[in-house]
């Protein structure tokens, strides 16, 4: 018996649409993570064999390879991410999702620093959050967070992560409870 396709649903916010990543998105992908910045605490990125993708990306085939690995790990059911897209000006704005599923499922986010310091990332990680606590099967969330990098701390904690006590390969492990599961 085959197992049925999995199907990330489009979300929207007060500012933003999120959709399913995919490769039409390759162009703002490819803007975002050829931007140091970006780049700065993402550690090591491998795509769906393994291998690691040059960071920042220096032509679009490596940031596509990103988008690979999301796109094949949806299709298995095993993570994914939604583009956020600007309603108004329909402007990629980033990224954010899940790198696994299951009872603790890894968050992570990623937004264009043209978009840093308006709440962008903050909308689009409540309502990701709220898609997964409406989601039986999920006990908590965790996300993995370079300790220099401040405002992803003070976002994570702002939705209510808390820091786990635990470091792995220098990256700081925040945990949200979302469901009794």
């Amino acid at each position: 018996m085959t197992k049925p396709a999995f199907v990330v649903p489009i979300l929207i916010s007060e500012r933003l649409i999120l959709e399913p990543l995919s490769f039409d998105h390759a162009a703002g992908m490819f803007s975002m993570w050829r931007q140091p910045a970006v780049c700065r605490f993402s550690g090591v990125t491998n795509d769906f064999e393994g291998r690691p993708i040059r960071l920042p990306a220096e032509s679009s085939a490596d940031s596509d390879r990103i988008i690979d690995f999301f796109v094949r790990h949806q299709a298995e059911g095993t993570g994914f991410r939604w583009a956020l897209i600007t309603r108004a000006e329909r402007r990629f704005a980033g990224t954010v999702g899940f790198n696994s599923l299951g009872r603790c499922s890894e968050f992570a986010y990623h937004l264009s620093p043209d978009f840093w310091g308006r709440g962008l990332m903050s909308e689009a990680s409540r309502v990701a959050l709220d898609w997964l606590l409406d989601h039986e099967g999920f006990a908590e969330a965790d996300a993995f967070i370079d300790p220099r990098n401040q405002a992803s701390v003070k976002l994570a904690t702002s939705l209510g992560f808390r820091f786990s006590g635990l470091t792995i390969e220098g990256d700081a492990r925040y945990v949200l409870a979302v469901s009794s599961g």
